[in-house]
């Protein structure tokens, strides 16, 4: 159905996205890296959530500086998501500025917190085939990765997913989002005015889409 050059860019669409999740076996912990791509245009996003601390959170919205490849480089950051083995593994990394947010829903409108100095160095290998979505395929993994903050290196290691869409942005479609003392709230904007409501749950990560306008 697939062959290995569908986990590239698809030069000839309009718009594409990948996206990867991560977290703890215990839900702890958890990460998330997107890119959203419109020709030499993009969308970056990465965040870190843990129990009983700030959100970390980082956005770059209709960023320039897209180099070759999946690597982008706008000023003050750089990212890169290179494919390894083509539906096995991903090798993702990004060093930046985020902001710590408490509460985590500030994302949705006005990230103002204070900033942290981030780098994430992240393996990501498939532990299934992919399996089709609308536009794309999304795939079952886990992460082995190594979040440099300031008050230390943070290992995380445990189940993943990821998503690659091409023709259409990626967007969540759950209904709901749980709620309670033990979900770690990721929420994220996008650059149409939307937002995103994402939770880590002991489940795994889930989202829906909101309007904050």
């Amino acid at each position: 159905m697939w062959t290995d050059a569908d986990e590239q860019a698809h030069d000839d669409v309009a718009v594409e996205a990948w996206w990867w999740w991560g977290r703890t076996a215990d839900a702890s912990a958890g990460l998330f890296v997107g890119l959203e791509v419109r020709g030499r245009r993009f969308d970056y996003w990465a965040g870190l959530v843990r129990a009983g601390m700030p959100y970390l959170y980082v956005e770059e919205l209709d960023g320039t500086g897209r180099r070759g490849g999946l690597e982008i480089k706008p000023p003050e950051m750089w990212a890169g998501h290179t494919c390894d083995v083509p539906f096995r593994q991903w090798s993702l990394g990004n060093e930046a500025h985020g902001v710590l947010l408490d509460p985590p829903q500030a994302a949705l409108t006005r990230p103002f917190g204070d900033l942290a100095p981030v780098t994430f160095d992240v393996e990501w290998y498939a532990t299934g085939d992919p399996a089709e979505i609308p536009h794309g395929y999304e795939q079952a993994g886990e992460v082995d990765a190594r979040v440099e903050l300031t008050e230390g290196v943070l290992a995380l290691e445990g189940p993943a997913h990821r998503v690659h869409v091409w023709g259409v942005p990626y967007v969540p479609r759950a209904l709901a989002t749980p709620l309670g003392p033990d979900v770690l709230a990721g929420p994220y904007r996008r650059n149409d005015g939307s937002g995103v409501e994402q939770v880590l749950t002991a489940q795994g990560w889930v989202a829906r889409t909101v309007d904050t306008r």
